[in-house]
């Protein structure tokens, strides 16, 4: 049988000499390594630095001594990294008596004498809330609580009155419907909740859950619910929060009206600002299911309005009030709503809500030291 070249076999005497040429390769290479590595310890610990004798001749032992943390941390002479923004620099701890003060972003360090320390900001929020009460002015309160928070930041006060203020100004601006000074406040609750500060943390877990149905953010919804633990799903305000999610998810608007009609805290004002975008989603279904009319009765039942006058005038902002007896300004409980004529001007309206704009301010706090630079946040 013929024999191929996978049969030859290598001569014993080559193998043998291959062999020592690679170990004499191996003891060469491992020899320059090592010259290597004792001229980099000689010129970079600071034995060589000063002059001290290379560790190539010290004992194999003083290659693994290793300088401790601590003496980083006690080494005053050392010079800062320019890189770093050294904070600590940058607090100051104010000394104004000022209860008001208006709102100017910062172009400079700030001036410890017009920065208010903690116990005049506490004596400044009640004199707010005071006011708030009393004269309802937004803007000036707005303005007021902006200011009370630049100080809390520039001092980085960071302590149950901080949660306090923030929690204080979100509510305010819900209620006269600032989706945008909202959005600041709860981002920063968000961060002091995480410092186990006390606070009506599931109040507010409960507003960020319908923002971002508002927003329609479902992933970062879906993320928020992974996170949420049984103690949290059966708080009340929160419990409603998923409910009306539920509902939307669903299609089921009888149960979302209902929900927003029952309400706790300051749920129903968050739902305001998409109630509206609901209610034209179920009027194309009821447009579609219900031909060729249905009772403008069962349309205030079913979309949570309380008289049949306030259906009629949402119809009327979407050119959607059209009736089979005719069109007219005092419809009646049992006037017919035209499905089929508001099918198309549904339509366009629903247009309408596939962007949400929602405004979120950031702040810029521009800081001049020796050198200029700029720190983007939110106060």
């Amino acid at each position: 049988m013929p024999r191929t070249r996978f049969d030859v076999r290598e001569d014993p005497v080559r193998r043998e000499m291959r062999q020592r040429r690679f170990e004499q390769e191996q003891v060469a290479f491992e020899r320059e390594q090592q010259a290597d590595m004792d001229s980099a310890i000689a010129t970079t610990s600071l034995a060589g630095r000063l002059g001290a004798p290379s560790s190539s001749t010290a004992s194999p032992v003083a290659h693994h001594i290793r300088t401790p943390m601590s003496s980083y941390a006690n080494d005053t002479g050392a010079e800062p990294d320019p890189n770093v923004i050294d904070w600590d620099a940058h607090t100051v701890v104010g000394t104004s008596t000022k209860l008001e003060k208006p709102y100017l972003r910062l172009t400079s360090a700030p001036d410890p004498k017009t920065v208010r320390p903690l116990t005049t900001l506490r004596k400044a929020f009640e004199f707010l809330t005071r006011k708030w009460d009393t004269e309802r002015n937004y803007a000036y309160i707005c303005d007021q609580f902006k200011s009370m928070r630049q100080d809390l930041t520039v001092q980085r006060i960071k302590n149950e009155f901080t949660v306090q203020v923030y929690e204080t100004h979100a509510r305010i601006a819900l209620e006269m419907g600032d989706l945008g000074e909202y959005n600041q406040c709860q981002s920063q609750l968000r961060s002091l909740y995480s410092y186990d500060l006390p606070g009506s943390h599931l109040e507010f877990l409960a507003y960020r859950i319908l923002y971002l149905l508002h927003t329609r953010q479902q992933r970062d919804v879906n993320t928020l619910m992974s996170e949420l633990d049984s103690a949290a799903k059966t708080a009340p305000a929160v419990a409603h929060a998923l409910e009306v999610r539920a509902a939307m998810r669903c299609g089921n608007y009888h149960r979302f009206f209902a929900l927003y009609h029952d309400a706790p805290n300051m749920n129903a004002y968050i739902m305001d600002h998409f109630v509206d975008r609901e209610r034209v989603q179920a009027l194309l279904i009821l447009a579609r299911a219900l031909r060729p009319s249905c009772t403008l009765q069962f349309l205030a039942s079913e979309l949570g309005w309380a008289h049949v006058k306030d259906a009629h005038l949402f119809l009327s902002s979407l050119g959607a009030a059209t009736y089979m007896d005719g069109e007219t300004d005092d419809p009646r409980d049992d006037s017919l709503w035209d499905t089929k004529s508001a099918n198309e001007p549904l339509l366009r309206a629903s247009e309408r809500f596939r962007k949400v704009d929602v405004c979120m301010e950031r702040v810029s706090c521009v800081y001049e030291t020796n050198e200029q630079f700029q720190i983007k946040g939110q106060l």
